[in-house]
Protein backbone atom coordinates (compact mmCIF):
# COMPACT_ATOMS: atom_id res chain seq x y z
CA UNK A 1 0.00 0.00 0.00
CA UNK A 2 1.33 3.36 -0.81
CA UNK A 3 1.97 6.22 1.78
CA UNK A 4 -0.66 8.39 -0.16
CA UNK A 5 -3.25 5.21 0.41
CA UNK A 6 -2.31 4.83 4.21
CA UNK A 7 -2.87 8.31 5.07
CA UNK A 8 -6.24 8.45 3.77
CA UNK A 9 -6.91 5.15 5.21
CA UNK A 10 -6.04 6.05 8.81
CA UNK A 11 -7.64 9.76 8.01
CA UNK A 12 -10.76 7.87 7.66
CA UNK A 13 -10.66 5.25 10.69
CA UNK A 14 -9.96 8.21 12.93
CA UNK A 15 -13.01 10.30 11.83
CA UNK A 16 -15.09 7.04 12.44
CA UNK A 17 -13.76 6.29 15.50
CA UNK A 18 -14.19 10.55 16.24
CA UNK A 19 -18.07 9.66 15.20
CA UNK A 20 -18.83 6.63 17.46
CA UNK A 21 -16.86 8.80 20.42
CA UNK A 22 -19.46 11.56 20.01
CA UNK A 23 -22.52 9.13 19.33
CA UNK A 24 -21.32 7.16 22.72
CA UNK A 25 -21.16 10.38 24.55
CA UNK A 26 -24.52 11.48 23.54
CA UNK A 27 -26.27 8.55 24.26
CA UNK A 28 -24.86 9.24 28.00
CA UNK A 29 -26.27 12.69 28.53
CA UNK A 30 -29.54 12.71 30.33
CA UNK A 31 -32.87 13.77 28.09
CA UNK A 32 -34.03 16.89 28.03
CA UNK A 33 -36.33 18.23 30.87
CA UNK A 34 -39.82 18.47 29.51
CA UNK A 35 -41.62 21.54 29.84
CA UNK A 36 -43.69 21.65 33.04
CA UNK A 37 -46.99 20.38 32.07
CA UNK A 38 -48.71 20.75 35.54
CA UNK A 39 -49.33 17.82 38.11
CA UNK A 40 -48.72 14.06 37.00
CA UNK A 41 -50.94 11.20 37.83
CA UNK A 42 -49.56 9.42 40.81
CA UNK A 43 -48.95 5.43 40.50
CA UNK A 44 -49.64 4.22 43.71
CA UNK A 45 -48.57 0.34 43.03
CA UNK A 46 -47.35 -0.40 46.33
CA UNK A 47 -50.99 -0.38 47.95
CA UNK A 48 -49.18 -0.82 51.66
CA UNK A 49 -47.69 2.35 51.54
CA UNK A 50 -50.57 4.64 51.30
CA UNK A 51 -52.63 3.80 54.95
CA UNK A 52 -52.16 1.58 57.98
CA UNK A 53 -55.32 -0.20 57.14
CA UNK A 54 -55.20 -3.74 56.24
CA UNK A 55 -55.21 -4.97 52.37
CA UNK A 56 -57.82 -7.72 51.94
CA UNK A 57 -59.64 -6.43 48.53
CA UNK A 58 -61.86 -9.52 48.19
CA UNK A 59 -62.43 -10.34 51.84
CA UNK A 60 -66.43 -10.62 52.81
CA UNK A 61 -65.97 -9.01 56.14
CA UNK A 62 -63.18 -5.96 55.32
CA UNK A 63 -66.23 -4.11 52.81
CA UNK A 64 -69.69 -3.29 53.70
CA UNK A 65 -72.04 -5.35 51.60
CA UNK A 66 -73.81 -3.55 48.34
CA UNK A 67 -75.74 -0.33 49.54
CA UNK A 68 -75.23 -1.08 53.02
CA UNK A 69 -75.27 1.85 55.03
CA UNK A 70 -77.12 3.81 52.55
CA UNK A 71 -80.68 3.33 53.86
CA UNK A 72 -80.61 3.71 57.50
CA UNK A 73 -82.55 6.62 56.94
CA UNK A 74 -86.19 6.39 56.02
CA UNK A 75 -85.91 9.86 53.81
CA UNK A 76 -83.18 8.29 51.90
CA UNK A 77 -83.88 7.33 48.22
CA UNK A 78 -81.82 4.84 46.39
CA UNK A 79 -82.33 2.45 43.43
CA UNK A 80 -80.93 -0.94 43.33
CA UNK A 81 -78.06 -1.51 40.81
CA UNK A 82 -78.68 -1.54 37.02
CA UNK A 83 -81.17 1.31 37.70
CA UNK A 84 -79.08 3.93 35.56
CA UNK A 85 -80.19 2.56 32.41
CA UNK A 86 -78.52 2.35 29.39
CA UNK A 87 -77.45 5.99 28.80
CA UNK A 88 -74.09 7.45 31.12
CA UNK A 89 -74.90 11.08 32.47
CA UNK A 90 -78.05 9.65 34.23
CA UNK A 91 -77.42 10.54 37.95
CA UNK A 92 -79.13 8.46 41.10
CA UNK A 93 -79.72 10.32 44.53
CA UNK A 94 -78.16 8.30 47.36
CA UNK A 95 -77.80 8.90 51.02
CA UNK A 96 -80.05 11.02 53.49
CA UNK A 97 -81.44 14.81 53.59
CA UNK A 98 -78.57 15.48 56.26
CA UNK A 99 -76.15 14.23 54.14
CA UNK A 100 -77.22 13.93 50.35
CA UNK A 101 -75.44 12.34 47.73
CA UNK A 102 -75.68 11.61 43.80
CA UNK A 103 -73.60 8.66 42.09
CA UNK A 104 -73.42 8.77 38.52
CA UNK A 105 -72.06 6.48 35.40
CA UNK A 106 -69.21 8.83 33.26
CA UNK A 107 -69.70 7.16 29.78
CA UNK A 108 -71.17 4.45 27.37
CA UNK A 109 -69.22 1.65 29.04
CA UNK A 110 -69.69 2.04 32.46
CA UNK A 111 -73.30 2.35 31.47
CA UNK A 112 -73.40 -0.63 29.39
CA UNK A 113 -72.33 -2.76 32.62
CA UNK A 114 -74.71 -1.04 34.56
CA UNK A 115 -75.25 -4.17 37.27
CA UNK A 116 -71.21 -4.34 37.38
CA UNK A 117 -70.58 -0.42 38.12
CA UNK A 118 -73.71 -0.05 39.99
CA UNK A 119 -72.67 -2.43 42.70
CA UNK A 120 -68.77 -0.98 43.09
CA UNK A 121 -70.24 2.74 43.29
CA UNK A 122 -72.82 1.37 46.13
CA UNK A 123 -69.78 -0.23 47.88
CA UNK A 124 -67.72 2.94 47.66
CA UNK A 125 -70.38 5.46 48.58
CA UNK A 126 -71.10 3.42 51.68
CA UNK A 127 -67.23 3.37 52.37
CA UNK A 128 -67.67 7.68 52.61
CA UNK A 129 -70.52 7.79 53.97
CA UNK A 130 -68.32 6.03 57.00
CA UNK A 131 -65.14 8.11 56.50
CA UNK A 132 -67.05 11.44 55.89
CA UNK A 133 -68.96 10.55 59.33
CA UNK A 134 -65.32 10.67 61.23
CA UNK A 135 -64.20 13.14 63.65
CA UNK A 136 -60.87 13.90 61.34
CA UNK A 137 -62.85 14.62 58.07
CA UNK A 138 -66.35 15.63 59.76
CA UNK A 139 -64.46 18.55 61.31
CA UNK A 140 -63.06 19.93 57.90
CA UNK A 141 -64.66 23.33 56.77
CA UNK A 142 -63.89 22.75 52.62
CA UNK A 143 -62.59 25.70 50.75
CA UNK A 144 -65.04 26.88 48.09
CA UNK A 145 -63.76 25.89 44.53
CA UNK A 146 -61.98 22.41 45.84
CA UNK A 147 -61.83 20.05 42.48
CA UNK A 148 -62.43 16.78 41.95
CA UNK A 149 -60.01 14.00 43.45
CA UNK A 150 -59.59 11.54 40.41
CA UNK A 151 -58.70 7.83 41.05
CA UNK A 152 -58.12 4.95 38.40
CA UNK A 153 -58.14 1.77 40.16
CA UNK A 154 -56.59 -1.41 38.20
CA UNK A 155 -58.30 -4.68 39.22
CA UNK A 156 -56.84 -7.90 37.89
CA UNK A 157 -59.08 -10.72 35.72
CA UNK A 158 -60.35 -12.12 38.72
CA UNK A 159 -61.39 -8.55 40.24
CA UNK A 160 -58.83 -8.19 42.85
CA UNK A 161 -57.58 -4.96 43.16
CA UNK A 162 -54.15 -4.64 42.16
CA UNK A 163 -53.01 -0.80 41.50
CA UNK A 164 -54.51 2.76 42.33
CA UNK A 165 -53.56 5.75 40.31
CA UNK A 166 -54.30 9.14 41.61
CA UNK A 167 -55.27 10.98 38.77
CA UNK A 168 -55.81 14.45 40.01
CA UNK A 169 -55.33 15.90 43.81
CA UNK A 170 -58.56 17.84 44.62
CA UNK A 171 -56.41 20.50 46.89
CA UNK A 172 -57.28 19.06 50.46
CA UNK A 173 -54.74 16.48 51.26
CA UNK A 174 -56.73 14.75 53.64
CA UNK A 175 -59.62 14.22 51.26
CA UNK A 176 -57.40 12.93 48.89
CA UNK A 177 -56.09 10.54 51.26
CA UNK A 178 -59.71 9.89 52.30
CA UNK A 179 -60.86 8.86 48.95
CA UNK A 180 -57.60 6.56 48.11
CA UNK A 181 -58.46 4.72 51.58
CA UNK A 182 -61.99 3.89 50.67
CA UNK A 183 -60.63 2.66 47.46
CA UNK A 184 -58.51 -0.09 49.37
CA UNK A 185 -61.28 -1.13 51.31
CA UNK A 186 -64.00 -0.64 48.92
CA UNK A 187 -62.86 -1.85 45.16
CA UNK A 188 -63.24 -5.54 44.32
CA UNK A 189 -65.66 -7.68 42.48
CA UNK A 190 -66.30 -11.74 42.52
CA UNK A 191 -66.94 -12.62 38.93
CA UNK A 192 -66.32 -9.49 36.80
CA UNK A 193 -67.83 -9.57 33.54
CA UNK A 194 -65.33 -9.99 31.25
CA UNK A 195 -66.98 -8.01 28.38
CA UNK A 196 -65.95 -5.20 30.67
CA UNK A 197 -61.98 -5.75 30.53
CA UNK A 198 -59.56 -3.38 28.99
CA UNK A 199 -57.21 -4.21 26.18
CA UNK A 200 -54.16 -5.05 28.09
CA UNK A 201 -56.61 -8.20 30.17
CA UNK A 202 -57.76 -5.68 33.38
CA UNK A 203 -60.35 -4.22 34.44
CA UNK A 204 -59.58 -0.25 34.81
CA UNK A 205 -62.27 2.03 36.93
CA UNK A 206 -61.85 6.00 37.44
CA UNK A 207 -63.65 7.26 40.22
CA UNK A 208 -64.37 11.64 40.26
CA UNK A 209 -65.54 12.62 43.40
CA UNK A 210 -66.46 16.30 44.01
CA UNK A 211 -66.92 17.28 47.83
CA UNK A 212 -68.47 19.81 48.98
CA UNK A 213 -69.59 21.41 53.00
CA UNK A 214 -73.48 21.06 53.21
CA UNK A 215 -74.29 22.06 57.00
CA UNK A 216 -73.00 22.20 60.55
CA UNK A 217 -75.67 21.92 63.65
CA UNK A 218 -72.97 23.09 65.52
CA UNK A 219 -70.13 24.93 63.75
CA UNK A 220 -67.35 22.56 64.20
CA UNK A 221 -68.78 19.34 62.57
CA UNK A 222 -70.01 19.48 59.13
CA UNK A 223 -72.48 17.04 57.16
CA UNK A 224 -71.23 16.75 53.17
CA UNK A 225 -72.67 16.96 49.92
CA UNK A 226 -71.27 13.80 47.83
CA UNK A 227 -71.33 13.69 44.51
CA UNK A 228 -69.23 10.24 42.97
CA UNK A 229 -69.01 8.88 39.64
CA UNK A 230 -67.29 6.06 37.98
CA UNK A 231 -66.06 5.43 34.64
CA UNK A 232 -64.83 2.40 32.55
CA UNK A 233 -61.96 2.26 30.28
Amino acid sequence: MSRAKRNRFFTAALFAAAILTAGCAADDKPPPASPDAGPQPKLLSDLAAVSDAPIDPLGVNAVPAPAEGLLHDEAATSAGPGAFGTEPGISRRVGTDRNPGTVRLLNGKAAEFGNFSAVILDRVYARLSLAENTEDISRTQLPAGLKPVIITAILDKRGKLTELILEQHCGKAKIDQMMIDVCKKSIWYENPPAGALCGDGNYKLTFRLKLENYASVDERHWSFITDLGLGLS
